[in-house]
């Protein structure tokens, strides 16, 4: 009797390496049976100090659309020149013959897979500076399971979810500038995710299983480095108590957690070298800029090497300081509070060259992510980058308006490429809240739910309920 490559795959089964290896297995059956499955990715670029809604939106299309208001007010902080007139109907504009903004030109390749969406308001949540977790959890002053972790756990990889953080808010100086919490996402209201805040320290745990010379040795030796630090975390933590003994456990677990991602790792080196980037100075830099594109290059390359299917990025912070855009003493608070950086013109001169180097980023993930084969297209049919702040529409938000760019439709599960979408402003019949996007998400999955996160008691119930229904293929 012939035995198929069909019937090899299906009748396989793993021993150890079965966590690590089934969601590939499930792959590879799924394809020799003549299903083109592919787990569906995403990226989650999240930028702080708002996005302003007239600045995503296309230029030949301001003049229907954006309203002139004072950049900057005594006591209220950066305001923004460009928000949206309010709106009472819904809006679907291609992008065909669009002019995108200044600081979005670098999307200009994939226009036909962009949407920008607009309209959603997200007062669910804290407003000012940031919202913390609720950006992606809907949920207000207090920790909960985010969007980011929902998708991880059901496109499961050998890291479930990869975070990457240029800001690296830490548990003390033992751990600085490597394992950090910053604090946009969680698995639970107990358990806030770790990000990767060394590029240098992310590389060596994603790819140095097949690096050369000093960084394939490092990762060798990582093993017992966690030995150590596990160790030492279990003798400190017989010595606290309460929250402290609850702070430390997370980090303890994340420890662990990076053990056994090390040891899933080992047995992928061909896949691995497949997406692995090139290591340069810029993995040890200490700029924001540098980082930032360091932490690119790698969501990039896990994507490709099958590390994970779900990156978190967190651009930056409100203390964080750009000095390579063209301008110096770039302060984020500062420049939101209206401090014009020396050789910036203004306020929205700097916030746009701040924003354009984003999603500069963004498209380089996207360009190299449409270079690797996938079934009858590229992995990038199968990955939905998103683009947005952790809090809404200006520095000091109201969040009646919460900006998103999507790159990708879930592989045509949304219909939400090469178009502009606005829905109708807040008091307005047809209005929708940022959770009636992230359920879009759930819904197109197949794991579809009535609510996330907190009501806006200002907002209809019904307009709260599942997805936003015109983004549905």
């Amino acid at each position: 009797m012939t035995v198929t490559r069909r019937d090899l795959l299906k009748g396989l089964t793993l021993g150890s390496g079965g966590l690590v290896l089934s969601p590939l297995i499930g792959q590879l059956a799924a394809q020799a049976a003549g299903r083109n499955e592919f787990p569906q990715r995403f990226v989650f670029v999240v930028k702080s100090s708002g996005l302003t809604p007239g600045y995503v939106v296309p230029e030949n299309f301001t003049d229907d659309y954006v309203v002139q208001k004072d950049s900057y007010i005594a006591g209220e902080g950066y305001t923004s020149g460009m928000q949206l007139n309010d709106g009472d109907t819904f809006i679907s504009r291609s992008l065909k013959d669009a002019v995108l903004n200044e600081s979005m030109k670098s999307l200009e390749p994939f226009k036909d897979r962009l949407t920008i969406l607009q309209g959603l308001s997200g007062n669910m949540v804290t407003g000012g500076h940031m919202s913390g977790y609720g950006a992606m959890s809907c949920m207000k002053d207090m920790m909960a399971e985010t969007i980011d972790h929902k998708m991880a756990m059901l496109y499961p990889s050998v890291f479930s979810h990869l975070g990457l953080s240029t800001v690296t808010a830490t548990m003390g100086a033992r751990f600085a500038d490597s394992v950090c919490y910053p604090g946009i996402s969680a698995a639970s209201s107990t358990k806030t995710l770790p990000f990767h805040g060394s590029p240098t320290q992310a590389y060596q745990s994603l790819f140095g299983s097949v690096a050369t010379g000093r960084d394939r040795e490092q990762f060798q030796s990582q093993g017992n480095l966690f030995d150590y630090l596990g160790e030492d975390v279990k003798a400190l933590r017989r010595n606290l108590a309460g929250s402290e003994k609850e702070k430390l456990d997370h980090h303890l677990e994340a420890i662990e957690g990076l053990q056994k991602q090390r040891q899933g790792i080992l047995g992928m080196s061909e896949q691995i070298k497949k997406g692995k980037p090139e290591f340069d100075e810029k993995y040890r830099a200490m700029t924001i800029e540098d980082r930032l594109e360091a932490h690119c290059e790698i969501a990039a390359g896990a994507l490709i090497s099958g590390l994970t299917n779900v990156v978190t990025i967190r651009t930056d912070g409100l203390g964080s300081e750009y000095t390579k855009l063209g301008f110096a003493s770039g302060q984020v608070h500062g420049i939101g509070h209206g401090k014009v950086p020396e050789g910036s013109d203004s306020v929205d001169h700097a916030r746009g060259l701040i924003r354009g180097f984003q999603v500069d980023k963004v498209a380089k993930i996207a360009a190299k992510l449409a270079k690797i084969p996938e079934g009858n297209g590229s992995m990038l049919d199968n990955t939905t980058i998103i683009y947005f702040s952790d809090v809404g529409d200006k520095h000091h938000a109201s969040n009646k308006e919460w900006p998103y760019l999507v790159l990708g439709d879930m592989g045509g599960k949304l219909k939400s490429a090469g178009q502009y979408i606005q829905y109708p402003h807040k008091g307005h019949d047809g209005h929708h809240t940022i959770a009636s996007w992230w359920l879009t998400l759930l819904h197109a999955a197949g794991k579809p739910q009535d609510g996330f996160g907190m009501k806006d008691n200002n907002v209809d119930p019904e307009c709260q309920r599942g997805p936003l229904k015109e983004l549905l293929a």
